[in-house]
């Protein structure tokens, strides 16, 4: 891997010549430890969209109507629920039969409260945007027996799958998708000026940030935004620190 600090030159280059700099930061993970420093940061963000040439946009597992409530989030492509729904100034594009999805999860969540109780089910069953975790009760083989008899009913005819894992259960969308996709639908719907194609830098952490990692490597710009993450990553770049983010978005501004 390369520090992208290092890479300045060529992305005013890249800037310089017409082609669109598109940047997606994963917002969930953004190195910071207080809400106003993500904040601070996604000012820095957004405040690219004032940058000729430069796009700037931001993946999250909340929802759009969520982050829409964000500071001029407006100004900001926004993929939403891990890129299951995309938004921004110029383009706007949806799962298929997304709203169905939430809406069955949501069901399933209702079927659970009134099956097994609204306090088991608040303190063991979690909803995030399109997908819902449920903690396995073990210690409870009643409970076991009984929540394994709920799902598959649930589950039936639903555009839903469940995977378990030792710990939980996980139920998402059976058709998969993943960040990845999301940033290939992004690439597809960006704008090509002069008909030069754009160049994406992915900047991101999590686990689920590997497969956008792949998909951007064709592209552009795959970044860490910190260098040492314990395990084998697709990412060919890295930041050390906030403080290189920082001086990235202070750069980037500047131009």
């Amino acid at each position: 891997m390369y520090p992208l600090l290092n890479e300045m030159l060529h992305l005013s280059e890249i800037i310089a010549s017409g082609r669109l700099l598109c940047f997606l930061f994963n917002y969930d993970d953004l190195p910071v430890i207080y809400k106003k420093d993500r904040l601070d940061i996604l000012k820095k963000i957004t405040a690219l969209a004032e940058t000729p040439n430069i796009c700037p946009g931001i993946f999250s597992r909340k929802t759009i109507a969520d982050l829409r409530r964000l500071p001029q989030s407006e100004k900001l492509i926004i993929a939403g629920s891990n890129g299951y729904e995309i938004d921004s100034p110029g383009f706007t594009w949806l799962f298929p039969k997304l709203g169905l999805i939430h809406h069955q999860i949501e069901r399933i969540y209702t079927t659970l409260q009134m099956e097994l109780g609204p306090s088991w089910t608040k303190t063991n069953v979690n909803i995030e945007s399109i997908e819902l975790q449920i903690k396995i009760p073990k210690e409870d083989p009643l409970m076991y027996q009984r929540l394994f008899q709920i799902l598959p009913e649930t589950l039936d005819d639903s555009h839903l799958s469940i995977i378990q894992h030792s710990s939980f259960l996980q139920i998402i969308p059976a058709n998969s998708w993943d960040k990845g996709k999301g940033v290939e639908k992004i690439f597809q719907l960006l704008p090509r000026g002069n008909g030069k194609l754009p160049v994406l830098c992915y900047l991101g952490a999590e686990n689920n940030d590997e497969p956008a990692f792949r998909q951007v490597n064709l592209y552009g710009y795959s970044v860490l935004l910190r260098e040492n993450i314990g395990r084998k990553t697709n990412a060919r770049y890295f930041l050390q620190s906030t403080q290189d983010l920082n001086k990235l978005l202070i750069w980037l501004n500047s131009l």
